[in-house]
């Protein structure tokens, strides 16, 4: 698939389906969200559909109405590094290493690889 830079609006509306832990209408988006219109979000989510950036997760009851429940088709941390130009996280990760001045945000990056190394190991026992 290949990525494209999403407009203001299509980034708050896709913030918060990948903040969201399930899938969302357009009328819960705008709940969360309060200055965006109906209208709006219904377009935005219309372009990020043929965008292939969400897909519709389910076609169920809202209140009293059928409506199109949406989710994420491409998860934020893809997004990011598309946007960052990086193939992959190791170059995330060591661009932001080389960029990086202070030790002690360089400390807790180094105890984040030692946790997530330990979790690896036993997840393979």
């Amino acid at each position: 698939m290949t990525l494209k830079l999403l407009t203001k609006k299509e980034n708050e509306v896709m913030s918060i389906l990948w903040q969201s832990d399930k899938p969302l209408t357009a009328h819960m988006i705008t709940e969360i969200e309060q200055s965006l219109s109906i209208y709006t979000v219904q377009q935005v989510l219309q372009r990020l559909l043929k965008m292939n950036y969400v897909e519709i997760a389910e076609i169920n009851y809202s209140g009293t109405v059928f409506a199109r429940y949406y989710k994420p088709a491409i998860s934020q941390t893809d997004y990011i590094q598309f946007l960052l130009g990086a193939n992959g996280p190791y170059e995330i990760a060591s661009n932001f290493i080389e960029s990086t001045h202070d030790e002690q945000v360089l400390d807790k990056l180094e105890q984040l690889i030692k946790n997530k190394k330990a979790l690896l190991k036993r997840q393979t026992l």
